[in-house]
């Protein structure tokens, strides 16, 4: 007797894609830790294509990322970033061969509510890293960071591709306290981006190809959520320009939040070398319950 399938419904942030899935109940998520899975921190689950529907949105329009063998096809938002599936072959087709592609669906992008808690919820777990050749993390060419920082030390990182590099002199991630300490978020866009946050001034940062990033917009549109185009992979969190005037009209206590961050920038630690956020311990804050709720499409 075959199990009792339940329904998911998911979109990206920007409800350009809204799909729903079946799968069996029991079914657990897995966690790969391939180069690319690791920094989106997706989490997949594996419907039979009969049981994959897009109800808005045309799959097919999905941007579109590989590496490696490329014998998987990432497929992301491009307005968003958000990662929806990713198709492909665990062993390519031989010539001649027809052989049906595996797909996974990435649990982040489920809606909210539906009893799979991306960041509470059982999974299992994939050894991508130990698939094919060895990835060669991108390298940070450019100046490093003017700060200095007692008892810092310097992180570089960048997107997948390597279009995007980043470099943070900072405190060992772990030894922050306070106000400024690295956390998690479950709201509607950290949930999917599975962001893990610290939040370094900015003369502690510098970034190169920032030409390659698209900037993601919404709510107030004060802040954009920032992405390599080529890759998808979340990098910073941008403060758009504003002006001083533009700020003195907002409520007092909006005025202090803004300016506070004027001379910080939020870094996705996902993207730095050499650092695993799960060895972090991080504390999950709920903001997904913040005004202005999220509408789920």
């Amino acid at each position: 007797m075959s199990e009792q399938l339940k329904t998911y419904r998911g979109n990206c942030h920007c409800a350009e894609y809204v799909f729903e899935v079946q799968v069996p109940e029991s079914s657990k998520p897995k966690e790969c830790n391939c180069s690319l899975c690791y920094k989106r921190g997706a989490l997949w689950l594996s419907p039979k294509s009969e049981n994959l529907h897009f109800v808005k949105g045309d799959p097919s329009t999905l941007a579109n990322y590989t590496f490696g063998g490329k014998t998987w096809n990432h497929k992301f938002c491009s307005k968003c970033g958000v990662e929806l599936m990713v198709v492909g072959h665990i062993t390519p087709p031989q010539p001649g061969e027809q052989k049906e592609p595996v797909i996974g669906v990435n649990v982040r992008a489920f809606q909210h509510g539906q009893g799979m808690d991306a960041w509470a919820v059982e999974r299992d777990f994939i050894d991508g890293q130990s698939f094919g050749k060895p990835y060669e993390p991108p390298k940070f060419t450019g100046p490093e960071p003017k700060a200095v920082v007692d008892g810092g030390k310097l992180y570089t990182g960048g997107c997948h591709c390597g279009a995007v590099r980043i470099a943070v002199k900072s405190k060992p991630f772990d030894q922050i306290t306070g106000r400024w300490k690295p956390i998690q978020c479950n709201c509607s866009i950290c949930s999917r981006h599975a962001y893990a946050w610290c939040y370094p001034p900015k003369e502690q940062v510098e970034i190169e190809g920032e030409d390659n990033l698209e900037v993601y917009l919404f709510n107030n549109k004060l802040f954009g959520k920032v992405f390599c185009k080529i890759c998808g992979v979340s990098a910073y969190n941008k403060l758009q320009p504003i002006t001083e005037d533009q700020i003195n009209a907002m409520p007092e206590d909006r005025q202090g939040f803004v300016r506070v961050w004027l001379d910080r920038i939020p870094i996705n630690l996902r993207v730095i070398n050499d650092l695993n956020v799960n060895d972090l311990g991080l504390e999950v804050c709920d903001g997904y319950d913040r005004e202005p709720r999220y509408v789920e499409p």
